[in-house]
């Protein structure tokens, strides 16, 4: 497996622009064509200023635009060794989709249109104006219907811009076509477009389907069991014939930007049930697709599933493909109905987990799900015209090269550029004619470049060659291929190369954008700098440059010229120069490194006065540390700035967790804030048992800019691994094998593991770790090592003789502190299947707390009673996220969610309330208690005796007064006529009284403080 945690750190040096070429001048070898002498080409580093590099598109005058998918568009220009972010454009940005493509037109010098094909941040009518944050449920959340998922519509666009001259005016922006997707789950966008010879436009675009799908364990995703999100079923888009996704689609554009059909695409127009714009169908995840007018053909590589072994009820391993067809010849590729040479896939029942019948490719394959609405029947798909899968066994024997070139696991299919060799092309860095015809080829995850020898325009791939082995690269002392993301031809019949690196969803150290020149003689320099400094919070700023480590693949004098500024006019020369900047700004320092015969390498370094770049770090989980997928995992973010102090703003704190697959990963979730919990997927294993899968998190974090100098910004990341480590999955061994076995839990196991050899995993953090499950076959000792196979052992596991697999569990007390890299030794005797990783790890196992708050906060009556309706709430905290805050009102026997808004509570008489908070890990609080009384109603009282009328001064009342209450009961009930008190039932003669107006006045008070009067007016007259 290829981590390389070097990839984490961040880009400290500037790298050179311009690099040396591959050794001495070319002497050909007897029998080899000089075309494929290394030594005749020069990879020269054009800048390693790319962002999350996407895709490239070369001008006529060779200057580079290149995409990035956060929406920057950057522009670099080899003349001057210069790179600027030029547009940038506002992209919805979840998962894989953001900005993908850009292109030139055909006509471009003529029109000045550039193409861009990206995700809006903003949509219009009918889908809504904007996604939700976050990532869509895998099924229906309760009381939802399938109306739900409407909220999650989106589409990508392609649209294209007028070019100024050195940007695109974004306000020229015409919207040829709209490709709805289902945002906020991840993977498979493409979004590769060419141009054939009459005008017309394809474009590719992904299935728009998770490879983690829920039940497809690495098969076909068609789950379409009711309730589940319908992004997990790709029939929906690459298996439907009226739906954009999953093809590659053939339209021409009019002078408006709106768009006709050309005749000869898949599906006539008026054909219902389909949409006309088809010229291929049933593909996953065509990246890059090449239509080559001179050999009239359509190319294109495709991505596969991950199931690393075929299954008797399931179907094929996951095989990817490169294909080509001529271009008056629209077909169906297959997906996700079959792969490779029309190896079938079973129509799975999802929701039973049963097999069903099989499709048939051949005889055209039925399109049974739910969500289908174009037609049932589709016709009959093409074998690929090449496959392969992860070793040489999977595929013919003649096609061994495409796992073996480079081997190092994982599949990454990037389709390229045919070449066409221009004998009047006056460029000296232009490809010989050796390469004529031949179809490049590039592999993002097992980092090389091929070239096909292909039968135009239907094929068959008459040979293959690994085109600039990184084994020369590294003789020469240049940059390796890396993760090739794109590959393009320019009008000087160089090869452009865009290289992604080992690292995810970032500005990886290794990425960079490079050409590779084909030039026999004189190489051009490497032109290096070094600097003490590239930054400061003022003014001045003095920087020492530093070229002296810069090379030449030829001996002779080298001169050295500097440009601080970036103004254009060199200022200085030699090998070391000294430079003060007195103003606050952004500054490109370039070098210029000048041979003897008069070849000159550039670099540039930026240096920026006033602002310097946040410190971002992840200091919660441990880098390394271990968890179980499904399980959600407690983050805490530092940023420290030197300009904007230490509190950052916690809403402009990024995250990306992905699913991290062998050399590349999947964004899976994004979001925001210092801290909280990353969910991972559950479904994660769904990739297929055999691979090596685990998390990977990035951080980032913009300042707010200081003294007039844009924002900077700062980025931490890590890795997560599962419990469950495959011993074949290390990402680095010496001396074992790695052997199938279909009795392993992942269907490969470490063999000829003797002493000397070990496996090792980097990076790996033991925090809430105590022991190790090791499962073995044989007899002997394992030992565990710490950065280094001859480290004194920590842990030591120790297998007696026995059959079969045996679990044998080890203690980690002496467990290393810290992240480091894990080294498995062995004794000799041993088969290795695995190793589970025993305790929380980093995951969340802390419960969370929770406190209960009253509105009222205390009882507004008497003697501890409410007299209104008290509203509820329970605040919670955690290390992690809480999911839920509940009340119960029974006892404990049942919960209920807090309302948002709090709970109001208004039954009389004393309520006893528990309450309790759980965490995304589903981690329960300790159960709090509360009680209070509540009284909303006065006492009701009775008065007689009295009425209001007049008496004779010789008559007697006898007033009667009585009061009830339910609730709290009675405190008080007093009588009084004319303010005297009296007591009820008690006769009171009217002489006493006297004649005149009397009162009767009777008040009642209830314990929570209700009060109730009735007062009678009568008068007494003299008889």
């Amino acid at each position: 497996m290829k981590r390389v945690s070097a990839a984490l750190g961040a880009l400290t040096a500037a790298a050179a622009l311009v690099l040396t070429a591959l050794g001495a001048p070319a002497q050909a070898h007897p029998g080899h064509d000089p075309a494929t002498e290394w030594s005749s080409y020069e990879k020269i580093t054009l800048t390693k200023n790319v962002g999350e590099p996407i895709d490239l598109a070369v001008l006529p005058d060779r200057r580079v635009l290149h995409t990035a998918r956060n929406g920057d568009i950057r522009m670099t220009d080899p003349s001057t060794g210069i790179t600027r972010v030029i547009n940038t454009i506002p992209v919805y940005a979840n998962s894989e989709d953001g900005l993908q493509t850009i292109a030139v037109d055909p006509d471009f010098e003529q029109n000045k249109w550039v193409y861009v094909y990206y995700a809006p941040k903003t949509m219009t009518a009918p889908y809504p104006e904007t996604t939700p944050t976050g990532s869509a449920p895998n099924s229906l959340p309760p009381g939802e219907d399938e109306s739900y998922w409407d909220r999650w519509k989106g589409y990508n666009q392609l649209s294209r811009f007028k070019w100024t001259g050195g940007a695109l005016d974004l306000s020229t922006e015409q919207v040829i076509i709209k490709v709805e997707v289902q945002r906020g789950q991840c993977c498979h966008v493409a979004g590769d477009l060419d141009w054939d010879e009459a005008g017309n436009l394809y474009l590719a675009t992904g299935d728009n389907t998770p490879a983690g799908t829920p039940g497809a364990a690495g098969y076909a995703p068609n789950n379409d069991a009711p309730g589940m999100n319908p992004g997990f079923d790709a029939r929906r888009g690459a298996g439907n014939s009226n739906d954009l996704r999953g093809k590659i689609l053939r339209v021409k554009v009019a002078d408006d930007g709106s768009y006709s059909v050309p005749a000869g695409n898949l599906f006539a127009p008026g054909t219902a049930g389909t949409r006309p714009e088809i010229f291929v169908t049933g593909v996953r995840n065509p990246f890059r697709i090449d239509v080559d007018p001179g050999t009239g053909t359509l190319s294109w590589a495709d991505y596969g599933p991950d199931a690393g072994t075929g299954d008797p009820q399931r179907g094929p391993l996951g095989y990817v493909e490169w294909n080509i067809t001529p271009i008056g010849q629209p077909m169906n590729s297959g997906w996700p109905y079959c792969t490779g040479d029309n190896f079938n896939y079973n129509d799975w029942n999802f929701a039973t987990s049963q097999p069903r019948e099989w499709f048939d490719c051949a005889a055209g394959p039925r399109n049974t799900s739910r969500w289908n609405d174009g037609i049932e029947q589709l016709p009959p798909a093409v074998p690929a015209d090449l496959y392969y899968g992860d070793n040489a066994t999977h595929q013919p024997a003649e096609w061994a090269g495409l796992v073996d070139f480079e081997p190092q696991g994982g599949q990454g299919p990037m389709g390229g550029p045919i070449y066409n060799y221009d004998p009047d092309n006056p460029s000296t860095s232009k490809f010989p004619a050796y390469w004529d015809k031949k179809a490049f080829f590039a592999e993002f995850s097992q980092d090389y470049l091929a070239a096909f020898s292909v039968t135009h325009p239907d094929g068959p791939v008459t040979g293959i060659e690994h085109f600039l082995p990184n084994s020369a690269l590294r003789t020469a002392a240049l940059p390796i291929t890396d993760s090739p993301m794109d590959i393009e031809f320019g009008p000087d019949g160089s090869l452009y190369v865009l290289d992604y690196g080992d690292g995810f969803f970032r500005a990886n150290p290794d990425a960079g954008l490079y050409r590779i020149d084909y030039s026999p003689d004189n190489k051009t320099p490497q032109a290096r700098i070094k600097v003490d400094r590239t930054s400061s919070s003022e003014a001045p700023l003095t920087v020492a440059f530093d070229a002296s480590t810069s090379t030449d693949a030829e001996t002779g004098p080298l001169t050295y010229e500097w440009d601080f500024d970036g103004d254009g006019t060199f200022d200085a020369t030699g090998a070391t120069a000294s430079h003060t900047y007195t103003d606050l700004g952004q500054y490109i320092a370039r070098l210029r490194v000048t041979d003897s015969g008069g070849r000159a390498g550039l670099t540039s370094t930026e240096i920026t006065v006033g602002n310097t770049a946040p410190d971002v770090t992840i200091r919660k989980p441990a880098d390394g540390g271990f968890f179980d997928w499904g399980e959600p995992l407690p983050f805490t973010i530092g940023v420290t700035d030197a300009e904007d102090g230490d509190s950052p703003v916690c809403s402009r704190v990024q995250w990306t967790f992905g699913l991290g697959h062998d050399a590349h990963a999947h964004p899976e979730t994004t979001g925001t804030g210092c801290s909280g919990a990353w969910p991972t997927p559950a479904s994660a294993p769904e990739h297929g048992e055999t691979e090596n899968i685990f998390g990977v998190v990035v951080v980032s974090y913009r300042d707010n800019g200081a003294n007039g100098v844009p924002s900077a910004l700062g980025e931490d990341t890590l890795i997560v691994n599962p419990k469950l480590l495959q011993a074949e999955h290390g990402d680095a061994s010496s001396g074992v094998t790695r052997t199938a076995d279909d009795t392993a839990s992942g269907k490969f196991k470490i063999t000829s593991f003797d002493a000397g050899d070990w496996i090792a995993y980097d990076p790996v953090n033991f925090t809430g770790i105590d022991a190790v499950d090791t499962t073995v076959a044989g007899a002997g000792t394992l030992s565990l090592r710490w950065n280094s196979p001859t480290a004194r052992p920590f842990a030591t596991v120790r297998v007696p003789g026995g059959s079969g697999w045996r679990t044998v569990t080890t203690g980690l007390r002496r467990a290393p502190e810290g992240t480091g890299r894990l080294y498995v030794t062995s004794t000799g005797g041993l088969d290795v299947d695995s190793f589970g990783f025993q305790g929380d790890g980093v995951a969340d196992a802390t419960p969370p707390t929770a406190r209960l708050t009253l509105d009222p906060a205390e009882p507004n009556g008497s003697r501890g009673w409410y007299k209104t309706n008290v509203t509820v709430r329970v605040d919670a905290s955690d290390d992690g996220a809480v999911s839920a805050r509940q009340y119960s009102l029974d006892g404990g026997a049942t919960w209920v969610n807090v309302p948002t808004a709090g709970l109001v509570l208004g039954a009389e008489g004393e309520t006893r309330i528990r309450y309790r908070a759980v965490d995304s890990a589903g981690n329960l609080s300790e159960v709090g208690r509360a009680k209070f009384k509540i009284d909303k109603t006065a006492p009701v009282l009775s008065v007689s005796g009295v009425e209001a009328r007049r008496y004779g001064i010789g008559e007697t009342i006898r007033p009667v007064f009585t009061a009830t209450d339910a609730t709290s009961g009675i405190t008080t009930l007093k009588g009084r006529i004319d303010g005297d008190g009296i007591a009820s039932g008690r006769p009171i003669p009217l002489s006493r009284l006297g004649a005149g107006e009397h009162e009767l006045v009777v008040t009642t008070t209830d314990r929570a403080g209700h009060s109730v009067t009735r007062s009678v007016k009568f008068t007494v007259v003299a008889s």
